[in-house]
């Protein structure tokens, strides 16, 4: 599965809000992301790949926007890979 740099950023933002206002939990329930064809035929591996990097590029958003740093990392630790 091949998502740009502004791919990436763009459903991270969209995660951040919903994480924000509450609407989804996972970055998986985006519907920007359900509806993409290389989503539904990606394996395992490949979408916790693409979840951990729209879930850092939330994190990121929403601590810039200054969110409480361990709400934040609650809500998306879950789905960033820790290497």
């Amino acid at each position: 599965m091949k998502l740009t740099k502004k791919d990436k950023a763009f459903l991270g933002r969209q995660y951040a809000e919903a994480l924000f206002w509450h609407r989804i939990e996972s970055p998986a329930e985006l519907p920007a992301l359900k509806c993409r064809k290389d989503w539904q035929a990606a394996d395992t591996y490949e979408k916790k790949q693409v979840m951990a990097e729209i879930a850092t590029f939330a994190r990121d958003e929403l601590l810039k926007a200054g969110h409480n740093r361990e709400t934040v990392l609650e809500l998306v630790n879950k789905y960033i890979r820790h290497r």
